[in-house]
């Protein structure tokens, strides 16, 4: 067993809907009872075998076999062990404004207890909420690696405007027939983002989690949290007005992820104009001050 598509992300770019309509499917061979096994930047000492093993017997009807590893876009370790276990391997980026995907960063680190320090703290505790929006430094130590021809893109953007036209180009990406999803998968909102009611219930659920994953109890992280146990712990979804503040606050950042979006444009031809608008400060401003 030996995934022929990787996609690598980065976090909270729409990778756990792909996965979701990949499984709908029925024809994608994926790991069972998870999306992601870390076994690249995490549990490469486990070895293949166990690997192999958490995706169980692959059945005639699965076309491609396929892992959904948003982790691994800026993980050189793990990027080295792809390209040498997996050569042929081709691997998708799912890139989203990187402004957007940080603010949906800093709330899934809020989601997991975290204080609500404002953008840069938090880009300070966590650089990863920041170094995942550099995609081309990221994307081109792939292309280094395994050829540009093995690097492929997606654009978040489309998911929310074409969702079905999103399917499709997935769909071209995997060289899979077109499949049209069912509309609970694809109007799907999955991962929103939540400010919990209790901080330190967050927290502990949060590393409660993540030993439960490392400990190959995915069934018993999967039940946790369907939507009522989620309830209890996670209120509403952040409003607009805590959004702009922090798009204010991140505002510093820019000029980091500008000059990543000409070697986007110009190496990939990725269109990058619809994320170059930097916030009206003024408005951020009286918003920030009344938020």
């Amino acid at each position: 067993m030996k995934p022929e598509y990787i996609f690598i992300g980065p976090h909270k770019s729409g990778t756990t809907w792909i996965d979701n309509y990949l499984r709908n499917r029925g024809d994608v061979y994926l790991p069972q009872a998870m999306k992601e096994t870390f076994f690249f930047d995490k549990q490469y000492h486990k070895g293949w075998d166990w690997y192999s093993s958490l995706y169980g017997e692959r059945a005639p009807q699965h076309k491609i076999c396929v892992e959904v590893a948003p982790s691994l876009l800026d993980k050189p370790e793990a990027a080295k062990r792809v390209a040498e276990d997996l050569p042929n391997v081709t691997v998708i980026g799912t890139l989203r404004n990187p402004i957007d995907r940080a603010i949906a960063h800093y709330f899934h680190y809020l989601k997991g207890g975290e204080p609500d320090w404002g953008f840069r703290k938090m880009a300070e505790n966590h650089p990863a909420m920041v170094s995942n929006g550099l995609y081309y430094k990221n994307l081109n130590m792939w292309v280094e690696l395994l050829g540009r021809d093995q690097v492929k893109l997606l654009n978040y953007h489309d998911l929310n405007t074409s969702p079905d036209g999103y399917v499709r180009k997935i769909c071209d990406v995997l060289d899979l027939p077109y499949q049209k999803p069912e509309d609970d998968v694809l109007f799907a909102r999955i991962n929103e983002d939540g400010d919990p009611k209790f901080r330190l219930l967050a927290r502990a659920a949060r590393r409660g989690a993540r030993s439960l994953r490392m400990s190959g109890m995915h069934w018993l992280v999967n039940a946790v949290r369907q939507p009522m146990v989620r309830r209890v712990v996670y209120g509403k979804p952040p409003d607009d007005t805590k959004r702009e503040r922090l798009r204010h606050e991140a505002r510093e950042f820019y000029e980091e992820f500008f000059d990543d979006f000409s070697h986007l444009d110009a190496d990939f031809m990725f269109d990058t104009s619809e994320w170059r608008t930097q916030p009206d400060t003024t408005v951020a401003t009286q918003q920030a001050a009344t938020a």
